[in-house]
Formats: structure tokens, C-alpha cells, sequence
């Protein structure tokens, strides 16, 4: 009985510790399961953690953040050609339908991500690399270019100019002239390299203006040195400088400096000089000494004068000219006959308006007299017999002659054109013209002065007493010019 209720006292064992431990076993798999499903919540949608795109760490981040991050936000939206004339060329991209393939690339990435083992990123990291890459319609873009505007100026060569104190060199301008097919070949290398801005010159495409400033300074060098050059033509009472762009107008310089005288401008040149300088051949005012103020009328006879050899004269300029040398002074060409007669007057008594001075010897064939004068002061008179007036062949004309010849004993013989021939000698001859006028004593004679003249003249010569004759020949010098009128 006693054994018995021994036994009814032994305790039983608990079973509190399995409970506990499948309680906790229960909890675990309770909170794994709902970190699972929040993980799973979280990354749905995103990239997995501890993922890496080209480097860049994209964990946790949806397609459209990651598309953000790797958008060209440094491409810009046009492709710029900037001309040599400082203006655009701007296509923009979108007109020839140019883009990345980001978008895609990163949407495949994105479909291998499973949300559902999200879990599975933190053991290990996700590497993920990628290239993208740019498409566009090339023929498009090829046609956008043919037909944007690339200029019409055309190029300006380098030109000397002429400047109020010489010449200069204007420089050549770059216009718009280009070998279309060299630009488009570099836009379009340029472009598919990248590159959306670009300077059209760097494809070399300009055709350059044929002359630049260098290749034109020698010449305007050259043409400098011939506007100082200058040449003087000396006249007596005054100058005309041929200088400057006057002188400049008359010659050619070609591209090695070689110069060569226009004959018709030069011959323009002189010809201004004459009708400006010249004085055989015009009529004359004068003051007589019985008539007063008369105008003396020009005559073939009459001598007297500058008369300008302009042949002689152009040729002597364009030699001057093409020596490219200054001359201080030179005095015109002027007539000369084969006899050594000049046609030309007393450079002492040359001015603008007359050519006669204050020294003369004067005839008034009316009054047939004869005065000398010089400096203004009377030093011989005399009464005279000029050309009979009865035929023109023995008339002496009025106008300027010069006694440019002297003779002692001289044999006067000629025929005139009536037939009258005659043959005699005079002490003293005093030619006044290149047609056998002089003024000589006519020991024949023994009046002088009235109307002789007119019956019994001379055939054309101042017939004078011996002594008047004498005094010419003596003391009156070569060249002195003689006013005849009537």
C-alpha cells in the first residue's frame, strides 16, 4: 500500500519548451514571411539593391529615375555650322529624326529584375554595363543641308587703291564661294562622330579670292615711288608739275614693275600744254606807237613765238616716264626748221598774256615807220618802204616776225610767184622770217616813207636808209620779235 502510493507521488515531465520553441520557430517564419512581402512591395517596380548600371548605383531606383540619370543632357537640340561670315546654319535634330537608343537598352536591364527575389541583391552586387547609341535619317539630314543657306557673296580679290597722298592695298575679302561637295562631306563625317557644332571653315570648303594684299605690295610699292616722281616743265615765266595721279594716269605699271607710258595719254598731256603755252600762230594786242591799243593779226610770214614739237615732246615724256625718274626741270620741244630757225621768242619777256616785252623793233606799214624800242625806251626811228601793195605776191603781211639771222654783204636772189625774179646785195641783212623777209639797207633807194610803198615797193622786205640798217645789224639782238601791222 505503501509502495503504492509512492508511485502515485512521481511528477510527469513538461512540454512548455517545445511549445516555446515552435512558437518561436512559428514567429521566425511569420516574420520572415512578411519581411519577405515587404521587400518583394518594395522593389517592385525598381531596380534590386546593390545594383550598378555603367557604374552608376541604381539600387532601388524605378526605370524612369534611372532613364533621368542617363539622359545626353549634354547634347543639345540643333546642329550648328557656324559660315565664314559670322552667321548659323541651325538644323535642328529632331527635323531628321535623331536620338539615343537609352530608353531601350535600360528597359531591357530592367526586365531582368524579379521583385521576388529581391532578397538576393544583398548577397552579391549586380553589375550591368551598356552602350548606347545614336540614330538618325542621314539622307534626311544630307537634304537639310543641301538646302540651307549658305551664302551668295562673292569673293572681292585684293585691289590697289588710290588715296588722296598715294595708293593702297584694299584687302581681299572671303565670300561665299565653296566646294559644296568638301562641306558636306566633313558635316556629315563631323556629325556622326558626335560633334553638333562645327565651323564649316575647318572643312576647307572656301575657294580663296585669287589676290591677296601680299601678292599686290611690291606694285603698290612701286606705284608710290612713281606718285613722288615728278617732271617739271620749265616755261619761262612759270612751271607745269607732272606729278602724282596726274602722272600716275599716264603710264602702266604691269605685275613685275615694269612701266610703260600711254603714247594717246601722254599726247593728250602735251597737247594741253600747248594750247595752254603756245603762242605762234595767234594774234596779238599791242599798243602802237601813232595808232594806240590795236590787235595784230597773224600771218603765215609772221614768225614769232613757242610753237610746241608735240611728237618730239611725247617722245621725250614717255622716255622720262618709263626711266622712272624725277626731273627737276625740262623745257618742251619746240619746232625747229632745217635751217636752225626755232619757233620760239625771248624767254625774258614771256609772260601770261604776252610774249613781246618792252623790246621790239615796230613797223607800221600804214605810216611806213620804223621805231626800236628797249626796256621801254626809243632808241632808233626811221622812215622805211615795205612790199609793194599792187600784187599779194610782193605785199608785206602783218604780224610777229623775229630777226633770228644776220648777214654782211648778203646776195639777195629769188623768184616770186608773179615770175618777177631779182638779184642784188645788201650791206647788211636782218631776216625777220624763214620765207626771205628781212629788214636791209636798199642803197638804191634815196626817199623812204610815204606811199611809196605802193607803186614802187619792195617785193616784200623793209627796204631801210644804210644807216637804220647798220643800227640793226649792230646793235639789235637775235631774236628780238618785230610787230608789222597796218
Amino acid at each position: 500500500m505503501a509502495a503504492t502510493n509512492r508511485k502515485r507521488k512521481k511528477k510527469k515531465k513538461s512540454n512548455l519548451p517545445l511549445i516555446i520553441t515552435g512558437g518561436v520557430f512559428a514567429a521566425l517564419v511569420v516574420g520572415l514571411g512578411v519581411t519577405y512581402f515587404v521587400g518583394r512591395s518594395h522593389y517592385q517596380g525598381k531596380f534590386l539593391p546593390n545594383t550598378y548600371i555603367n557604374n552608376k548605383n541604381v539600387s532601388g531606383m524605378s526605370l524612369e529615375e534611372v532613364e533621368k540619370e542617363f539622359l545626353h543632357s549634354d547634347i543639345g537640340s540643333d546642329f550648328v555650322v557656324h559660315k565664314q561670315d559670322g552667321t548659323d546654319v541651325v538644323i535642328p535634330l529632331k527635323d531628321f529624326g535623331y536620338r539615343y537608343d537609352t530608353k531601350e537598352q535600360l528597359e531591357s536591364l530592367f526586365s531582368k529584375q524579379d521583385a521576388g527575389a529581391w532578397f538576393t541583391g544583398y548577397l552579391g552586387t549586380a553589375d550591368y554595363t551598356f552602350s548606347d547609341t545614336s540614330t538618325y535619317d542621314k539622307e534626311k539630314l544630307k537634304s537639310l543641308l543641301a538646302s540651307a543657306d549658305w551664302g551668295s557673296a562673292k569673293n572681292q580679290d585684293a585691289q590697289i587703291v588710290q588715296q588722296d597722298d598715294g595708293y593702297t592695298v584694299k584687302e581681299a575679302v572671303q565670300g561665299d564661294e565653296m566646294d559644296y561637295s568638301k562641306l558636306e562631306s566633313f558635316l556629315l563625317g563631323k556629325f556622326a562622330a558626335g560633334t553638333l557644332e562645327v565651323n564649316a571653315a575647318d572643312s576647307g570648303c572656301y575657294i580663296p579670292p585669287k589676290v591677296f594684299a601680299a601678292d599686290l605690295q611690291e606694285q603698290v610699292d612701286k606705284l608710290n615711288e612713281i606718285w613722288q616722281m615728278s617732271i617739271v616743265y620749265d616755261f619761262d615765266y612759270t612751271t607745269e608739275k607732272l606729278t602724282g595721279e596726274k602722272l600716275r594716269s599716264l603710264i602702266t605699271v604691269d605685275e613685275d614693275n615694269n612701266i610703260t607710258a600711254d603714247r594717246d595719254k601722254c599726247m593728250e598731256y602735251v597737247e594741253s600744254l600747248a594750247k595752254k603755252y603756245d603762242t605762234y600762230g595767234k594774234d596779238r594786242k599791242f599798243h602802237a606807237t601813232l595808232q594806240g591799243d590795236i590787235t595784230v593779226k597773224h600771218s603765215d610770214d609772221a614768225v614769232y613765238g613757242w610753237w610746241i614739237y608735240k611728237d618730239a615732246t611725247c617722245d621725250e615724256l614717255i622716255e622720262m616716264l618709263e626711266k622712272g625718274e624725277s626731273v627737276k626741270k625740262v623745257k618742251p620741244i619746240y619746232y625747229k626748221t632745217q635751217f636752225g630757225f626755232e619757233y620760239t621768242g625771248v624767254p625774258e619777256a614771256r609772260k601770261k598774256n604776252d610774249d613781246i616785252g618792252n623790246t621790239y623793233m615796230e613797223v607800221d606799214l600804214s605810216n611806213q615807220q620804223f621805231w626800236y624800242y628797249e626796256k621801254g625806251e626809243l632808241k632808233y626811228e626811221c622812215f622805211i618802204v615795205s612790199g609793194q601793195t599792187t600784187s599779194m605776191a610782193r605785199t608785206t603781211l602783218e604780224g610777229v616776225y623775229k630777226l633770228w639771222d644776220k648777214q654782211y654783204n648778203y646776195r639777195m636772189k629769188a623768184t616770186n610767184a608773179d615770175g618777177e625774179s631779182w638779184d642784188t646785195t645788201c650791206n647788211y641783212w636782218n631776216n625777220v622770217s624763214i620765207c626771205g623777209i628781212g629788214m636791209h639797207d636798199s642803197a638804191w633807194r634815196y626817199v623812204f616813207g610815204g606811199n611809196i610803198y605802193k607803186w614802187n615797193g619792195s617785193h616784200g622786205c623793209i627796204n631801210m636808209p644804210v644807216p637804220a640798217a647798220k643800227y640793226i645789224y649792230d646793235n639789235v639782238a637775235l631774236g628780238t620779235p618785230v610787230i608789222m601791222y597796218y
